[in-house]
Order: structure tokens, then C-alpha cells, then sequence
């Protein structure tokens, strides 16, 4: 989303990115999807053939942690000043459609600056299998803690300049698909009647970026770091990875949800100043989390969901360990509804297209 829409032209730039998406979330295709994924009916009911229609409210962030080398020096942590959106959206087989808006009457406070953003996260949970595709591109930033390399009067040192960039993709296999459902915690098409686990198999790919047009760290912070006058920071990583998630149910209604998976990521990173660069090469790991808690029925469901990733960075020249975290938080009310045999009838590509396993 895009916190001002009046300055929406400034991203045409990204429009390469929106069609990955678009494509990535409609054109996923599996010869097992023609036919019906076998589940065992007393651990989770799957209502895949109605239609998910929810309401929501959620705030996405994209921030990164700066740990020194020396321990003379506190760490310190840029965030984003991004707002409070509320939205609507829908699910159909595995296809999810969210839309939110931001609301202005709960705009964060100016004088951590403004933060300028188009977040594109896609989440797409499949019987079997759960993908996180991000597009993050965030601009202007705030540094915590309160006061750290502040000017004179001021509680934040703001760096309207500074942008962080991201853009991956993770899939994880859950092994367990036949008990444990992503989607009755996550998108709501399924419910989890009972306590079930899966041990998660997959990896990911993810490219990011943080530039400034000054020190990416204040010389009032760190005068040794500003020396070096590093302003931009460029990192690739892809790696497997494992995981284990768990749905915790209580009196069949009440559930928690817990996902952690772990990559090995084989990283090459540059730490770059305006008269030289520093490479890195070296094996660094990274998190992926989604979490739930929720009351779910035969017809609605009420839930606090939590999805987020995390990575790490260590630069060559500073020393310092880049610590970068994304995602975002959402509670949300949906509902289920039943499709007559004309609606079901337009909608039937999608279910022989995309309705993977």
C-alpha cells in the first residue's frame, strides 16, 4: 500500500514487480490440483468451495536493526512511520484478494517524519504448500531509541532520504497436510477442529537494499561507522530451510497457530562509500514466522494473525551485523458464504487453474 495515493506515479517504476504478483497469484498451476486433496475429515473441515469474505485492520512495517562492533555503542534501529489501514478482501480456492486503505485519523506522529511505501505481500497457502512473496519499498525513516543522534529539541533523529528495498520469495511444504491446515488459521477456508502439527521442508531467494544520501549511521551515533562514510548496503541470499508448525485447538472453536521455519542462507552482501566497496561472502541464517489466535465456526471467524521475516547481514568494512525485519500485523473477521450453481460456474477456471494442493 501506498500511504499517500496521490503520489502513486512516483512507483510506475515498480510496475515490473505488480505484474510478478499478479502473475505469481493467478497463474499457479499443478496437475495434482485436478483433483480433489484427500484430508482427514476429523482433524479439519475444508469449505474451499465457498466463498471467504473478511474485514480487517493491519499495520506492515519493514525496519532495520544496526548492532556496532563495539560494545561502547548502543544498538540502534531504524523504523518506519507507516500507518494503520483498514481493508476487505476475499478467498476463493487459494486465491486471496486483500485491499486497505490507510486511516487518517490514526496517521502516526509527525515528528518521527513521514514514510513514504508501496508493500506488496503476497501469502499464498495452499493444502499442501505455503508461499511468502514480498515487494517492499519504503522511504523515510526514524532511528530508536528515543533521542540517539537527535538534533537539539528534537525526540527522533528522522532520515527522510533513507529507503529500504526488498523483494523475495520463500515456500515451505507442509509434510503433515492431511491434519494440519495452514488455511484454517490463516486465510480462513478451512477450520482446525483438532490439535495437529507438520514439520516444514523448503527454502527462499531474497535480494534487498538500504541507501542514504548521507551515512547510513548519524556521525552523533557513531563517528568511527561515518567515517567510512558507507552509504548503501546491497545483499543477496538464497538457502533451504526447515520448520515445524503446530495448531494448538481448544473445545474446537478456540486455536493458536505457530509456524517458525529456519534457512541456511548462502549470502553475498557489499557495504558500498562513495570512493570504495566491501564484499562479503558467508553463510548467515534467517526466520520466517506466522502465527494465529482465533475463535473459528462452520460460518465466521475472528483472528489475530502475525506474519513476519527475519534476516541478517554482516558488513564487511563496519563490522557491523544488519539485522532486518518485515511484515505485518492483522486482526480480522471473516465470513463464509455459499455460491449459487451460475456463480460457481464463472468461478470454475479458477478452480481448475489455480486451486493447487
Amino acid at each position: 500500500m501506498l500511504s499517500m495515493p496521490n503520489k502513486i506515479c512516483r512507483y510506475i517504476g515498480k510496475l515490473p514487480v505488480i505484474l510478478v504478483f499478479l502473475s505469481f497469484t493467478s497463474n499457479v498451476r499443478s496437475q495434482q490440483a485436478r483433483q480433489s486433496a484427500e484430508h482427514d475429515s476429523t482433524y479439519y473441515a475444508s469449505y474451499r468451495g465457498k466463498l471467504v469474505a473478511r474485514i480487517y485492520l493491519s499495520r506492515k512495517y519493514n525496519a532495520a536493526g544496526l548492532e556496532p562492533a563495539s560494545d561502547n555503542i548502543p544498538d540502534m534501529r531504524y523504523k518506519p512511520n507507516s500507518t494503520l489501514n483498514i481493508g476487505i478482501g476475499a478467498t476463493y480456492r487459494s486465491i486471496t484478494l486483500n485491499i486497505g486503505v490507510g486511516i487518517t485519523s490514526f496517521n502516526p506522529n509527525k515528528e518521527k517524519g513521514e514514510t513514504k511505501y508501496l508493500d506488496l505481500q503476497a501469502h499464498l497457502y495452499t493444502r499442501s504448500w505455503n508461499f511468502d512473496l514480498i515487494g517492499q519499498f519504503y522511504r523515510g525513516y526514524y532511528l530508536t531509541p528515543q533521542g540517539i543522534a537527535a538534533p537539539e529539541g528534537k525526540d527522533y533523529y528522522v532520515r527522510p532520504d533513507l529507503s529500504i528495498q526488498m523483494g523475495g520469495l520463500a515456500g515451505f511444504r507442509a509434510l503433515n497436510e492431511k491434519k494440519f491446515s495452514f488455511q484454517a488459521g490463516l486465510v480462513n477456508n478451512e477450520w482446525q477442529k483438532k490439535s495437529a502439527g507438520s514439520i516444514l521442508l523448503g527454502g527462499q531467494g531474497l535480494y534487498g537494499s538500504m541507501h542514504g544520501d548521507s551515512t547510513l549511521v548519524a556521525t552523533t551515533a557513531d563517528g568511527s561507522y561515518a567515517a567510512k562514510e558507507i552509504n548503501k548496503l546491497h545483499f543477496f541470499e538464497i538457502g533451504p530451510g526447515i520448520g515445524y508448525a503446530y495448531a494448538f485447538v481448544f473445545k474446537q472453536h478456540y486455536y493458536a497457530l505457530a509456524s517458525v521455519a529456519a534457512i541456511v542462507n548462502f549470502r553475498f552482501s557489499r557495504e558500498i562509500s562513495p570512493a570504495h566497496y566491501a564484499d562479503k561472502v558467508d553463510l548467515s541464517p534467517s526466520f520466517n514466522v506466522h502465527a494465529a489466535i482465533g475463535y473459528n465456526t462452520q460460518n465466521w471467524n475472528l483472528a489475530m494473525i502475525w506474519v513476519a521475516s527475519q534476516f541478517y547481514i554482516r558488513g564487511q568494512a563496519s563490522g557491523y551485523q544488519y539485522t532486518f525485519l518485515s511484515g505485518n500485523y492483522r486482526l480480522m473477521y471473516a465470513r463464509r458464504f455459499n455460491l449459487n450453481r451460475k456463480v460457481k460456474k464463472v468461478l470454475s477456471p479458477i478452480s481448475d487453474m489455480i486451486d493447487v494442493k
